[in-house]
């Protein structure tokens, strides 16, 4: 019976450590944390609570990152590679049936050092 909960632990002390490996590994500048939000020509957008919203993020060294977006457009991540982004929005509406719908930002995103707030331009065409 002690056998169980010692496997558990270990299991979840591997997952642990593999999900902290990214940061470890890169090995490139970095930004602790930022945060912002999602405009349309300088205002902000806001989203359904029955959304599940994201901005998915393709560093130019073929790294990517998920960041949660929040009702009103807000968001908050911790520590990032400094660099350029193609940006990709992604919005599933719960319960829906199919994928996601996709929006590519036009003008992507770029992390700057030193810099700690953002607001990524979604584009004129940009419909929410």
């Amino acid at each position: 019976m002690r056998c169980i909960p010692t496997v558990i632990l270990s299991g979840t002390l591997g997952l642990l450590a593999i999900g902290c490996s990214d940061r470890a590994t890169y090995d490139g500048p970095k930004i602790d944390s930022f945060s912002g939000r999602l405009v349309k020509e300088g205002k902000p957008v806001s989203f359904s609570s029955e959304e599940k919203v994201q901005l998915k993020l393709i560093h130019d060294k073929a790294k990517s990152f998920a960041i949660p977006i929040g009702g009103d457009g807000s968001f908050k991540i911790g520590w990032m590679p400094i660099g350029k982004y193609s940006a990709i929005l992604i919005r599933q509406k719960e319960g829906e049936k199919g994928g996601p719908s996709m929006y590519n930002v036009p003008d992507g995103f770029e992390i700057v050092d030193g810099k700690t707030e953002y607001e990524v331009e979604l584009g004129k065409v940009w419909k929410p």
